[in-house]
């Protein structure tokens, strides 16, 4: 049985005018490689092997911009869409089926192209679609209101868009004017599928498209966690007072089996807990000599180091310190400071702030500090 052979065509002729900056949009960089190159990678990671990428007319338009992966038919576009996309279409290796793909959408998925794939064996022709979750309204030509769309059968079409090969170079042929290659098929009567499509497969249109597409590729993949930490300390004469990894003064520090830094010790809790690897009670125990009057801050780089051994990163850390004193406010600064080194991070992820309990408690009456922090992680 002879097995079905796919082609794809990936167009990038576009000269990007609404996008602006003077580069093509879909030769700019984008997470270290061309946009286009995203969605050449994803159809060769996807099994396509016979690939064209219709381009500007002219080499001046692209060539200094960029340069074709291996493997890889380069055709230059022509006057209209869909001259550029049948361009790209003869350049293939008579395929039995052809994805038609927008070079400005990075981050189409193989799970996207398999549907397609699926739903264009099935009917000849087929697009991915998405539900438009706003109201429409259709407008006259003064810019007001004429009347309230239903949606209930309104879609927005996404690509690939998936055919027979031979119907769509025959519905190109004798197309007019067309914004897409399913309205071809359309206009020859044939019948145009769908599949759901995918709401991260955006085209990059403007330039906030690609600070939304940007964000959404900071989360790909990543797991996130939060871990909260508490630790109260009363005050004594024998030791410093060490808070945030500070030697606030010589004396009237904490009591406690180390220097007794209550702000270190709740975020070393909060990072152990996010990363669900125990606390710090257990990784230093007061049994342990070693620990005697240790410095806080050399336990939190161990737990610092300890979390990202395992791949995590803080993305934001916010500490609440409790009691009468020290002030917070004006040593802010310096507490960020010092906490950001110990943890090799940028004090821009960290928040401290102070309170008080209103005069209840020892805490209350100035006996003892306590600190809450919270910290997000991602890896």
């Amino acid at each position: 049985m002879r097995c079905t052979k796919w082609g794809a065509v990936i167009v990038a002729a576009g000269a990007g005018k609404r996008f602006g900056g003077g580069i093509p949009k879909q030769f700019l960089m984008f997470q270290g490689i061309p946009v286009v190159d995203h969605s050449i990678k994803t159809f060769i990671d996807a099994g396509f092997e016979d690939i064209a990428v219709v381009v500007p007319t002219g080499e001046d338009a692209w060539k200094s911009l960029w340069t074709p992966p291996a493997g890889i038919k380069v055709v230059s576009g022509g006057n209209r869409r869909q001259d550029s996309v049948l361009n790209g279409l003869m350049t293939l290796d008579a395929p039995d089926y052809v994805l038609i793909h927008d070079g400005v959408r990075p981050l189409v998925s193989q799970e996207l192209i398999a549907r397609v794939m699926q739903g264009t064996e099935r009917s000849g022709a087929c697009i991915p679609v998405l539900e438009i979750p706003d109201t429409v309204k259709f407008m006259s030509e003064d810019e007001t209101v004429k009347e309230t769309v239903d949606r209930n059968n309104l879609r927005v079409s996404q690509t690939p868009h998936g055919f027979d090969y031979h119907l769509i170079c025959s519905a190109l042929e004798i197309a007019g004017d067309i914004t897409d290659e399913s309205s071809a098929v359309e206009l020859l009567g044939e019948t145009v599928a769908t599949v759901i499509g995918d709401p991260r497969n955006l085209k990059i249109t403007t330039q906030s498209d690609i600070v939304l597409l940007r964000a959404l590729i900071e989360q790909d993949g990543k797991e996130s966690r939060m871990g909260t930490g508490l630790d109260y300390h009363p005050f004594t004469s024998g030791k410093p007072l060490m808070v945030a990894g500070l030697k606030l003064a010589e004396t009237g520090g904490f009591s406690g089996h180390s220097d007794g830094d209550v702000v270190l010790h709740s975020i070393a809790d909060a990072l152990l807990a996010g990363a669900k690897e125990g606390d710090i009670g257990v990784l230093f125990p007061p049994s342990d000599c070693r620990w005697k009057d240790a410095d806080s801050g050399e336990l939190l780089r161990i737990v610092a180091g300890r979390i990202r051994a395992e791949g995590w990163k803080i993305k934001q850390l916010d500490i609440t310190v409790i009691g009468e004193k020290p002030k917070i406010s004006p040593i802010r600064k310096q507490m960020t400071d010092r906490i950001a080194e110990l943890l090799e991070i940028s004090p821009d992820n960290i928040w401290i702030k102070g309170t008080t309990t209103n005069t209840l408690g020892e805490l209350g009456s100035g006996d003892g500090l306590a600190c809450f922090s919270m910290v997000e992680l991602v890896r």
